[in-house]
This record gives C-alpha cells, sequence and structure tokens, in this order.
C-alpha cells in the first residue's frame, strides 16, 4: 500500500514532552481542497521501444502527476513528450472546454517514486495542451501538471481519499 499525503507535518517538542502526553491535531482539508491530489510520477521511454535491434535512448524525467477523474484516458502534455522524444503512435479526438482536438497517443513506462505500486510498462497514454513548465529538477515549485492520472489507471486501484485530514491511500 502507498500513502501519499499532501502536506506531511512533523512536530518537534522542545523541550522533549513527557511520555504518555496526548497531542491533539486539527488536520485541515484545504490542500485537497485548493490543489486536488498531485503524485510525484516518473515517465520514461517505452520498455518496448528499448530494445534491439534499433533501441531509442532512454529518456526519463520526475514530475506532478494530477488526479482527473473526469478523464477517462491518462494524458501526457505534448510539450514533454515532445522533450522526451516520446514517439507518436496515433491520434484520437479528445474534448475539451475549449471543444474537441485531435492530439497524439503515445506509449510510456510510469513508475510512482517512493512508494510500493506497481509501474506502467507500455501504457497508452492520450495527450492534451497542459501548458507544462519543464522543472530544473524541483518538484516544489512546479507550476503546472505533465501528466494526467485519468480512471484507466484510477479503475486499477483501490482509492481512500480522506478529505478532512488530506490524506490519500493507494494499493494495487
Amino acid at each position: 500500500m502507498a500513502q501519499y499525503c499532501s502536506n506531511a507535518i512533523q512536530l518537534n517538542f522542545n523541550p522533549d514532552i513527557p511520555s504518555g502526553t496526548k497531542v491533539s491535531l486539527n488536520p485541515t482539508p484545504m490542500p485537497l481542497m485548493h490543489h486536488g491530489f498531485n503524485l510525484p510520477v516518473e515517465i520514461s521511454t517505452a520498455s518496448v521501444y528499448r530494445k534491439e535491434p534499433n533501441p531509442e535512448p532512454l529518456a526519463t524525467i520526475t514530475i506532478i502527476a494530477h488526479f482527473d477523474t473526469g478523464a477517462s484516458k491518462t494524458s501526457i502534455d505534448v510539450n514533454l513528450a515532445s522533450h522526451l522524444k516520446i514517439i507518436p503512435v496515433g491520434m484520437t479526438p479528445i474534448a475539451t472546454a475549449g471543444g474537441v482536438f485531435d492530439y497524439p497517443n503515445y506509449t510510456i513506462d510510469l513508475n510512482f517514486p517512493n512508494t510500493n505500486l506497481m509501474p506502467f510498462k507500455n501504457l497508452e497514454v492520450g495527450s492534451c495542451n497542459l501548458r507544462f513548465d519543464i522543472p530544473n529538477n524541483d518538484l516544489k515549485n512546479f507550476s503546472n501538471f505533465g501528466l494526467l492520472i485519468g480512471r484507466d489507471i484510477m479503475a486499477r486501484w483501490n482509492i481512500v481519499w480522506n478529505g478532512p485530514t488530506s490524506t490519500i491511500l493507494i494499493s494495487d
């Protein structure tokens, strides 16, 4: 089981409190209300393309993904896919708030760092324009999401979303 807390709490007491002292915390739903659920992911060139006789070079990046319950299919930002030199494998019409547009599909490997969640190998994903800014290896100061996790992945997991504590428990 993987646990992801959208805002970690660390308590330090100085001086140390006596053993048996009860501490009460009042967690808040504000992080989930303001930002939704976001998870670090590692996107890589699909395993199928890294095999002989003409292997593609490994391209990988760790970014922030956003859970999108309104998306039927997981989608990568088109500029991020281009940055990673991922090969398009077809086109799909994508319905957005601005209308229906044709976007390429890609095949990627998807890992979930610092969790026990099983990675997805050779996962076909859609794409869309998320206006993603390539990070400088600083996931704390991201300006947008590079991947939307859709219901195709969420349907494979048991997800417990505890709004009042802003915590999510995921098991596959």
